[in-house]
């Protein structure tokens, strides 16, 4: 089992309840003899506090050699090294992982009932009791969170790894329809950052980049989520395009500003073939430049700079600035040129490393 999926969910009876508690106390005790964790530690801490819940099981996955004869497996006598096994109590290190982390996430993430005013109807009494009437009136009363409820039944559907813990507030601030969309693939996104992208975006917006990715999704929030947005500007057919021709680097691409898929959807797919994974960093403004060429003066000229820059050529053609000081210029003098291709790739290519020496000059000018 990956990070990436979580055990089978186990529901226990009482008498296996009390083992697994018993086991989780005499392990602790055995990291508080080692000084594997904070002698202030104590058990209620493990369900209450998410930061002492991770930092017990990252401390007993360190160093769990030395409480091989604290756990010990359904069957045989090796040592515990299978963490999907079951142990003796009946389930396995993961699903008390996963118990564990759901009942913190229950203690910590339960929503707070809120004070409102709500209008109502109140019985009064009159005449010192002798009658009774009622009335329709504001009264301030404490009311449950429902939608942070369904959330919270929700969330805990996707808990099970101790990594989760720092994540629990940012998990909290996504919608009960954000976590419904996302599902499973949750367990893709490992940083606050990550899960605070996801949080931005509508469900609908989920429901539809889920649907053009299919399986690629889990990459997506694997790399970067926030090429989400980009995703969803494109029909299925242009993702499969982009997806095909770029393969891992696509998610730097639909990771992009808005703007500049204005420019890129002037492109055709041929001509998108000859920009390559160039479309990944590319400025708005040096592909606009570039665009005023035909296709095969834009393939020699893009050719010519790979060749003569390299590596370099993201750090350049992902400034702004080269359109005017540089890049104008190049495309003035091709735009006039009437040679045929293959004469263009080598007097172009020629052209290029001329280039070298001043865009060095010029790029050690430039802003760091």
């Amino acid at each position: 089992m990956s990070e990436l999926s979580l055990p089978p969910v186990v529901e226990l009876d009482d008498a296996t309840k009390k083992a697994v508690i018993g086991g989780i106390k005499l392990v602790l005790a055995r990291l508080l003899q080692n000084g594997a964790i904070p002698k202030e530690t104590v058990y209620k801490d493990l369900i209450a506090n998410p930061k002492a819940l991770e930092g017990f099981i990252n401390a007993f996955i360190a160093t769990r050699e030395k409480c091989d004869d604290l756990v010990k497996p359904a069957a045989g006598n090796d040592p515990v090294r299978d963490d999907n096994a079951p142990l003796k109590c009946g389930v396995s290190l993961n699903q008390i992982q996963q118990l564990m982390v759901r009942t913190c996430a229950k203690k910590v993430c339960q929503p707070v009932k809120e004070l409102r005013v709500v209008n109502e109807l109140v019985t009064k009494k009159l005449f010192f009791g002798l009658l009774k009437r009622s009335v329709q009136m504001e009264v301030e009363r404490e009311v449950p969170d429902v939608a942070g409820e369904r959330r919270l039944r929700e969330l805990l559907n996707y808990l099970g790894f101790a990594w989760q813990l720092p994540l629990l507030s940012s998990y909290m601030k996504l919608t009960f329809q954000q976590i419904a969309e996302v599902g499973a693939d949750l367990l893709a996104l490992r940083t606050a950052q990550g899960v605070e992208i996801l949080g931005g975006f509508d469900p609908t917006i989920l429901r539809k980049v889920k649907q053009t990715t299919g399986s690629d999704f889990v990459s997506v929030l694997l790399d970067r989520p926030q090429a989400i947005a980009g995703i969803a500007v494109w029909n299925a057919d242009m993702y499969e395009f982009f997806r095909t021709m770029l393969e891992d680097k696509a998610w730097a691409f639909f990771a992009r500003e808005m703007s500049f898929f204005n420019v890129v959807a002037e492109l055709d797919k041929p001509t998108g073939r000859i920009f390559g994974d160039v479309l990944c960093y590319i400025a708005s403004e040096n592909l606009q430049e570039l665009l005023r060429l035909n296709i095969d003066k834009i393939e020699v000229l893009v050719a010519g700079m790979k060749s003569a820059f390299g590596a370099e050529l993201e750090n350049i053609l992902s400034r702004p600035s080269f359109t005017k000081d540089i890049l104008r210029k190049v495309v003035d003098n091709l735009a006039h040129t009437n040679q045929d291709k293959e004469k263009m790739m080598v007097s172009i290519g020629l052209s290029c490393r001329a280039m070298v020496p001043n865009v060095a000059e010029w790029m050690a000018k430039q802003p760091k």
